[in-house]
């Protein structure tokens, strides 16, 4: 398994093709309920991401946010799925790092590259 590089989430530089997505071969029907799990995450993700950048009320927004991004990684390395478990370390490394008003972007970059990666998935 080669390691792909997601760095380029903190600067709005390339990412990895999602279409590229690696998952374990023993992955079986954990797949399916790992798929509707961070699908339902990402629609919570992007509410809280609109609600952050209207900056209406903030703070329980960026919470919200955190939680996802930790919630997203777990599930993602406890069935095997490294390269987004990283992606997600990476973007949650990014939020940290970034302006409040950089965030917003990069979170919607991130949402629009896992539901692509995702998609692959199920294809």
């Amino acid at each position: 398994m080669n390691k792909k590089n997601f760095s380029g989430i903190k600067n709005n530089n390339p990412l990895p093709n999602p279409n590229e997505m690696e998952i374990p071969d023993d992955i079986g029907s954990l797949l399916d309920e790992y798929i509707e799990s961070a699908s339902s995450m990402l629609d919570e993700l992007e509410q809280a991401t609109l609600e952050y950048e209207a900056d209406k009320n903030r703070p329980e927004n960026a919470a919200t946010i955190k939680r996802i991004l930790h919630k997203i990684k777990g599930e993602s390395g406890m069935v095997g799925i490294e390269d987004m478990a990283e992606f997600c370390h990476q973007a949650e490394s990014a939020f940290e790092e970034l302006a409040e008003d950089e965030r917003p972007d990069m979170l919607l970059r991130f949402k629009d590259w896992i539901s692509t990666a995702i998609f692959s998935l199920t294809s």
